[in-house]
């Protein structure tokens, strides 16, 4: 049976951190929110996990951590081998509920959890992200001062655990972005939306695995949602080298095609000719070692991208380039 809101435990409660950890979420939690000046709506978080024990309990501290006084939270494992059954167990006492079994990928469990979910606001983290202190409170503010709000997206921080540099905060917001839904200018993790749009059984699209929340973006906006962008960094994105958007490539394409001609429909041959024509010159370029060989590639490709500027509107020509490039290198 399913609580009326999950055990808001504090800091002292949960186990102890593991040897060396420190800071949020491990000996730092967000400061609670008092029941009063509420009714705070219920906010439903899906954590989809499959062997990710190395990371899995940050993302579930900081789920736990939040203070935020009407939580779901609900992980659906893949059925792992590694020691993430036992990090789950572990906390247990605090979960709304939690399944570990095969299932059919990401999306499957993504799925598995929205029909448990009864938030009012909903959102899934993958079990190698994690949520930023506080991060519920704010959503849940954001969506009480404006009734209007479907979907808000706030900034994300991305974290390069190898390249710890290059590691910061990024907005969402991207100008002109409504135009083509489908490019990657959301941080999923730091986007929340009224459960109630979802008119459809499943959350996601089953056969999608990696450009899922892609698709989700482009069917809130097909539903005419009202999109809020604020600048508060909600979630830390964990790029491991390991992630499926970095490792995913040529399937990669494919989704975001399919969701092109699911969603954008005309002008239909522009994905094909940009896969057959533009990119096979541009890779072609790279790796020529010959200036002549490499001067003539450049010359053609520039040649083919400005005949479809032409044809096709220039957002979805440039959104296009900019991905199929990126996932084919």
């Amino acid at each position: 049976m399913t609580p009326d809101f999950i055990n808001r435990p504090n800091l002292a409660e949960l186990p102890a951190p593991p040897p060396g950890r420190i800071g949020w979420p491990w000996t730092e939690s967000s400061p609670v929110i008092p029941l009063s000046g509420g009714p705070w709506p219920r906010i439903s978080i899906i954590t989809p996990s499959y062997n990710q024990g190395k990371y899995l309990e940050e993302t579930i501290r900081s789920v736990l951590l939040q203070g935020y006084p009407n939580i779901e939270y609900f992980i659906i494992d893949g059925g792992s081998t590694d020691e993430s059954v036992n990090i789950i167990r572990k906390y247990e006492p605090w979960l709304t509920g939690w399944v570990s079994e095969i299932d059919a990928g990401q999306s499957d469990a993504i799925n598995k959890g929205f029909a448990l979910c009864t938030g009012t606001f909903l959102n899934w983290l993958c079990s190698d992200d994690f949520l930023t202190a506080g991060a519920l409170g704010i959503v849940a503010k954001e969506f009480r001062m404006d009734d209007n709000c479907d979907v808000l997206a706030g900034a994300c921080f991305c974290q390069y655990d190898d390249k710890t540099a290059i590691s910061s905060a990024r907005s969402a917001k991207v100008v002109g972005w409504e135009k083509t839904p489908y490019h990657a200018a959301i941080w999923q993790p730091s986007c929340f939306f009224r459960r109630s749009l979802i008119k459809r059984s499943d959350l996601v699209i089953h056969d999608l695995h990696y450009c899922m929340d892609r698709e989700l973006w482009c069917y809130l906006f097909k539903k005419k949602a009202n999109w809020k962008w604020i600048d508060n960094v909600l979630s830390h994105y964990r790029f491991t080298g390991n992630n499926k958007s970095v490792t995913g490539r040529q399937v990669i394409i494919d989704e975001i095609t399919r969701i092109y001609f699911t969603y954008v429909r005309k002008p239909v041959l522009l994905p094909s000719l940009l896969r057959k024509l533009w990119l096979p010159l541009v890779l072609a370029d790279i790796n020529r070692s010959s200036g002549l060989a490499r001067t003539a590639l450049q010359v053609l490709a520039r040649g083919v991208a400005m005949m479809l500027l032409l044809l096709y509107p220039r957002e979805h020509v440039r959104a296009l380039q900019r991905e199929f490039y990126q996932y084919s290198l």
